[in-house]
C-alpha cells in the first residue's frame, strides 16, 4: 500500500527493452534507481529482450527488480500478457510507468483490456520526433487510458502538443544526472574530442565525420575524435572515416554503459544531432565540467547556453562548416577558458538538471495519480 505520507510504493517501470542502452533506457534506470533509495519497490519491466550479465548485477546491486515479458510481436504477443499478468498479480503494482512509444501503448492496452484496472497509467514522451500519422492516430486515440502524460523537456511538450498527441496536460519532469567528478584534464598531447550516441542516423555522425576532417586540415596539431556508441551505421561511418583521410585520428570504443572514464580523459564533448528531446550526452558532459559544441536541437538549446556553457550551431549546417568552426573556436581557447565555460556547464546542469530533481517529479506524480484513483474507488 502507499504510505500516509503518499511518498512510496510499488512501481513498474515499462520500458521495451534494456538489450540496447540508449539516453532513454538509462534515464528509466537511474529513475529506478532514485526511486529505491527513497523506499519504493521498483521492478523495470521489459518488453522483450533477455537482457545480460551486466544487466544481472545492475539488479542486485540497485534492488530494482528486472522481468522480461519476452514479446515477439511487440505488444500484441498473448504469450508476453500471460507473464505479464502473472508479474502484476505477485507484485501488485499501484503506477505503471510506460517509457518510449511501445511501454506507453502497453500501458494504456493494460487499461484498455482491464489487465491493468485500478493501477495508475503515467507514461513518458522522450523525443521531439512525434512518430508517424498511424502513431499519431494510435497515441491520441488511446489518450483516455493515460492518468498523466509527461515530458522530459519543454521541447518535447511543444512538439506534442502541436502534434496533437494529446488534448490534456502535459508535465515536464527533466532528465535527471548525478553530479560527476570533475574531469581531470590530464595532460596528453593535443585535443581529445568526445562524441557519445548510438551509430543511427539521428545523431548524424557525417555531419561530424566531415567537420572533423575540417578541423585536421586546419593544421591544429594532433586532434582525436573519441566515439563512444554502437549503431546500425559504424561500419559505413568507419569506411567514411577513412575517405576523408581521418581514420588513425578517429577512435571507436563502442557502448560504454559508464562514460565517466572518458569524460575525465576529454577536452571536449560533440553532438550533432538531427533532432534531441533532451541529450543526455550534454547532460554528463556539464555534470562532469566539459565543454561542448552541439547542433543547436530544440533539446540541446535547453541544455547550452550559447557562449557560456558551449557553443551551438544551426541545424541547417549540414555540411559541417559551423560546427567545424564552433570547434575550432572552442579549441582556440586556452585552457583556463574552457575550464571556466566547463564549471558553468557543471553549475547549469546540477542546479538544473540533478537526479534528485526527476525522481522528486515522478515520486509527486505517482502519489497525485494513486490519490485520484483512490478518491474514485
Amino acid at each position: 500500500m502507499m504510505s500516509n505520507s503518499g511518498q512510496t510504493g510499488r512501481v513498474g517501470i515499462v520500458i521495451p527493452t534494456l538489450d540496447a542502452l540508449g539516453g532513454a533506457e538509462r534515464i528509466a534506470m537511474r529513475l529506478a534507481e532514485g526511486l529505491v533509495a527513497h523506499g519504493w519497490q521498483v521492478t523495470v519491466v521489459m518488453l522483450s529482450g533477455t537482457g545480460d550479465a551486466a544487466l544481472a548485477a545492475w539488479s542486485r546491486s540497485s534492488g530494482v527488480g528486472v522481468v522480461s515479458l519476452g514479446m515477439r510481436k511487440a505488444w500484441i504477443d498473448p504469450r508476453g500478457w500471460r507473464r505479464f499478468r502473472a508479474w502484476q498479480r505477485e507484485f501488485a503494482p499501484q503506477i505503471l510507468h510506460g517509457h518510449l512509444a511501445h511501454g506507453a501503448w502497453f500501458c494504456r492496452m493494460a487499461r484498455l483490456l482491464g489487465v491493468g484496472s485500478g493501477v495508475g497509467i503515467v507514461d513518458t514522451l522522450h523525443s521531439t520526433r512525434v512518430g508517424g500519422k498511424w502513431s499519431r492516430r494510435l497515441y491520441r486515440g488511446t489518450a483516455w487510458a493515460t492518468d498523466c502524460v509527461t515530458a522530459v523537456s519543454d521541447a518535447v511538450r511543444v512538439a506534442a502538443m502541436e502534434a496533437g498527441l494529446h488534448a490534456g496536460e502535459i508535465r515536464v519532469v527533466r532528465n535527471g544526472v548525478d553530479a560527476l567528478p570533475m574531469a581531470e584534464r590530464q595532460e596528453h598531447a593535443g585535443f581529445r574530442w568526445l562524441a557519445m550516441g548510438r551509430l543511427e542516423s539521428v545523431k548524424d555522425y557525417p555531419r561530424l565525420l566531415r567537420a572533423f576532417a575540417q578541423v585536421v586540415a586546419g593544421g591544429t596539431g594532433a586532434v582525436e575524435l573519441h566515439v563512444l556508441g554502437e549503431g546500425s551505421e559504424r561500419a559505413k561511418l568507419e569506411t567514411m572515416a577513412a575517405a576523408l583521410g581521418v581514420a588513425e585520428r578517429v577512435h571507436w570504443h563502442g557502448f560504454q554503459p559508464q562514460p565517466e572514464r572518458m569524460l575525465a580523459h576529454c577536452d571536449a564533448v560533440v553532438l550533432a544531432s538531427q533532432w534531441e528531446g533532451l541529450p543526455l550526452c550534454l547532460l554528463e558532459a556539464g555534470a562532469a565540467g566539459v565543454p561542448a559544441v552541439a547542433t543547436a536541437t530544440a533539446g540541446a538549446r535547453e541544455v547550452l547556453t550559447d557562449g557560456e556553457t558551449g557553443w551551438l550551431v544551426p541545424l541547417e549546417d549540414a555540411d559541417g562548416d559551423g560546427l567545424a568552426e564552433a570547434m575550432l573556436r572552442l579549441m582556440a581557447g586556452d585552457a583556463a577558458e574552457r575550464t571556466a565555460m566547463g564549471e558553468r556547464a557543471r553549475r547549469r546542469v546540477l542546479d538544473a538538471f540533478g537526479s534528485e530533481l526527476m525522481v522528486a517529479g515522478y515520486a509527486a506524480i505517482y502519489a497525485e495519480v494513486c490519490g485520484r484513483r483512490s478518491r474514485r474507488a
